[in-house]
């Protein structure tokens, strides 16, 4: 059912694939499944004041973080802009099958999604899978 996973992680919060990543592993391996992780960083706005090269290795510095997180065994893609809109475009563009998305958990009764999380949940176009952690 499932040939394709996208997992979106943020390598400065281990909330977001401490519980995420060893599921998301263990459901590509069961359904013998790809699994791809994605990491969206803020774009770096080029202003008059800054340098050309301001932001420039950003994105392999991440990568770099994330490698250490993850190992070398799983496609990373590190992308710039807005995080939900650009794990959707992803998800879009790779024909992703499911999204495996880390939100911790809320205190009763504010049990909540993140925003990012909820606009995924709400705008995907394959089944999002919410872990709790």
């Amino acid at each position: 059912m499932f040939n394709n996973i996208l997992l979106p992680i943020d390598h400065t919060a281990p909330s977001s694939w401490k519980t995420a990543l060893p599921l998301a592993r263990e459901e590509a391996k069961l359904r013998e499944a790809r699994l791809s992780v994605i990491c969206v960083i803020p774009e770096i706005l080029k202003l008059p004041n800054l340098p050309d090269n301001y932001g420039d290795g950003a994105a392999a510095h991440v990568e770099a973080e994330l490698r250490t997180i993850i190992g070398d065994d799983l496609p990373i893609m590190v992308r710039q802009g807005s995080i939900y809109r650009e794990i959707l475009k992803e998800a879009h563009a790779s024909d992703v099958d499911l999204i495996i998305l880390a939100s911790p958990k809320g205190d009763f009764p504010d049990y909540m999604l993140g925003p990012n999380a909820a606009r995924v949940v709400r705008h995907a176009n394959c089944s999002v899978l919410i872990v709790r952690s």
